[in-house]
């Protein structure tokens, strides 16, 4: 079942390691952010491949090493909606609920 869901969501994860070696580049070495982040440099590898998902304290952690916020490293609702258009809606639907901005009460 895990892997269906990574399989439905790939280019997400994808597009989302991509802005975090991008982010990375010209501050921190791979290893270097792996030691900041309490991971391995192949944990960091598998995140900017788009091989591993990841936990929310994690992209937190990702977020802080670099100088940026969580929010500045997930794509914009619009890019992930060309990455998800050929997927099935309950798959984009999950993209959209989890990246869209929630809100306020």
């Amino acid at each position: 079942m895990a892997r269906a869901r990574y399989a439905t969501n790939r280019e997400f994860y994808l597009a989302l390691g991509q802005r975090i070696a991008k982010a990375r580049r010209g501050l921190l070495t791979q290893e270097d952010l792996a030691k900041k982040i309490g991971m391995t440099r192949t944990s960091v590898i598998n995140i900017e491949k788009g091989r591993q998902q990841l936990l929310v304290h994690t992209l937190t952690d990702i977020a802080r090493a670099l100088g940026t916020s969580p929010e500045a490293l997930l794509s914009s609702q619009d890019e992930l909606m060309l990455l998800l258009k050929d997927k099935t809606k309950k798959g984009r639907d999950w993209v959209r609920t989890s990246v869209a901005p929630k809100e306020q009460d």
